[in-house]
């Protein structure tokens, strides 16, 4: 039998056996309960039909002497509440000591409101006396009647009381009694699970802990069950064993694996070189052309620090703060060429320029968002560089945003797509593109190239987010480590 089935079978049984007992004890109280409230309203009504027909026989001989609108307004309001009581009293039914006595105490209030009717349509002051004393004795004999019920409805109760007491005590005995039963059942099932469920599943916790810990060689517990625990257990051991193998693999790949890592560095950095000194020098060129030579020797300034920071080791990671004075240079000279057209935004955190990464990062991605994001638009062209630290994750992050002609979803993924195999394969390939696609690829192979450096250097994948659309401009992201170490 399953633990489902277990817990499907014994949890319904007990919740169906305390369900029932209290229902039982429910009904029981509400049976006590109601005889105890027929009777209590019964007393009640005595009492106040008293109090009402004393109440209706001073608003009487008030209006009698004094007659006012307030006084015959009080008189009706009380008239029509000790018909209420009369009516009360005739549909409530009356319990079998004092049927008779009840009857006869309802019908001198309906003598009573007669009374003082007839002494109000009375039209001589003798005849009003007169009707007047009659309602006085009525409403006399109304209040020792209701006395009169009222001790015997408490003498006739007695046994009522006596038997409402003894069926509280056997209540509350059978909820004590009920009590102990659910008690002593849920222990029996807290026990019952703990023995059937939690012992194996704390074994099997042990031996997953041991695990964690690297004892990848002890043994995992045997349960001889032919539950979902037993299922588990055999899971379990089916996965040590593959955790063994893959932890064997490891150990004679780790050494290949780190070798092969530094050298697919030290390959892709060799890759990454200063290909837009072409563009550049031919700024330069036509720069010097139109306006003699006042601008031109900061543009060869600018230029000289590009040519110093891509002529240095590629080994040696750099700060953010290097790799920002790289992209200003590179940027002066694209402003120089194309003035008005293209407009550099930067908003650089301070604290995130000692964040250090792979040389040549950030200039070839501004450079693709340049030559292949805004470069043909005539004016309103708008590159934003953003880094800003995120102190909740512990991370750089680098935004770079154009507003040009964004891309293509395919182009979107295939540059996300910074596999070594994508590079090599790339750059082997012996078929020559299209004349219109190469630029392209050329682009495509150097981003990938960038994003793959990335990865080998800090150790992480899934660095890189890219949002565009075609016609929308382009959004790449990079979130690196605050704390940052060359891998």
């Amino acid at each position: 039998m399953t633990i489902r089935t277990k817990l499907l079978l014994f949890i319904p049984l007990l919740v169906l056996l305390v369900g029932s007992i209290t229902l039982l004890l429910f009904r029981s109280t509400n049976v006590v309960q109601r005889s105890y409230d027929q009777m209590m309203e019964r007393l009640l009504l005595y009492k106040q039909a008293a109090q009402t027909s004393n109440q209706l026989l001073q608003s009487l001989y008030s209006n009698r002497d004094d007659p006012t609108d307030v006084s015959a307004a009080q008189l009706l309001q009380l008239k029509i509440e000790l018909n209420r009581l009369q009516a009360q009293l005739l549909g409530n039914g009356f319990s079998l000591s004092t049927a008779s006595e009840s009857i006869g105490y309802a019908q001198m209030l309906g003598t009573l409101l007669d009374q003082t009717q007839a002494a109000l349509a009375s039209t001589t002051p003798a005849e009003a006396l007169a009707l007047y004393e009659k309602a006085e004795d009525t409403a006399g004999f109304i209040y020792e009647q209701g006395s009169q019920l009222i001790d015997m409805e408490l003498e006739a109760d007695q046994p009522v009381f006596h038997r409402i007491q003894q069926e509280n005590v056997q209540l509350l005995r059978l909820g004590a009694a009920v009590l102990i039963v659910e008690t002593v059942l849920a222990a029996l099932l807290a026990l019952w699970i703990s023995r059937s469920i939690t012992r194996p599943i704390g074994m099997l916790v042990e031996s997953a802990g041991r695990i964690a810990r690297g004892e990848l060689e002890a043994e995992p517990p045997q349960l001889a069950r032919r539950d979902e625990l037993g299922m588990m257990a055999e899971a379990f051991s089916g996965m040590l064993g593959g955790l063994r193998e893959i932890a064997r693999l490891e150990r004679e790949q780790s050494e290949q694996q780190r070798l092969l890592g530094e050298l697919e560095l030290r390959s892709l950095q060799s890759q990454i070189r200063p290909h837009f000194l072409f563009n550049s020098l031919n700024a330069l060129a036509k720069l010097a052309l139109i306006e003699g030579a006042e601008r031109t020797s900061d543009l060869i300034v600018s230029m000289s620090s590009l040519l110093r920071y891509n002529l240095q080791s590629l080994d040696r990671p750099v700060t953010l703060r290097e790799e920002l004075a790289h992209v200003d240079a590179y940027m002066t000279i694209q402003q120089a060429r194309f003035r008005e057209r293209i407009t550099f935004e930067r908003h650089i955190d301070e604290r995130a320029l000692n964040t250090m990464l792979p040389p040549l990062t950030l200039q070839p991605i501004v450079e693709n968002a340049f030559v292949h994001g805004v470069e043909e638009l005539e004016r309103g062209a708008v590159i934003s560089l953003s880094i800003e630290v995120i102190p909740d994750d512990q991370a750089v992050r680098i935004t770079v945003a154009d507003n040009g002609k964004g891309m293509a979803e395919q182009v979107r993924r295939r540059l996300l797509q910074a596999t070594s195999d994508d590079i090599h394969n790339a750059a082997a390939s012996s078929s020559p593109p299209p004349s219109n696609t190469k630029a392209s690829q050329s682009a495509g192979l150097g981003m990938r190239n960038v994003f793959r450096r990335l990865e080998l250097f800090f150790g992480e994948r899934e660095l890189i987010a890219i949002d565009s659309a075609p016609g929308q401009g382009t959004r790449l992201t990079i979130t690196l480590p605050a704390v940052s170490k060359p891998h």
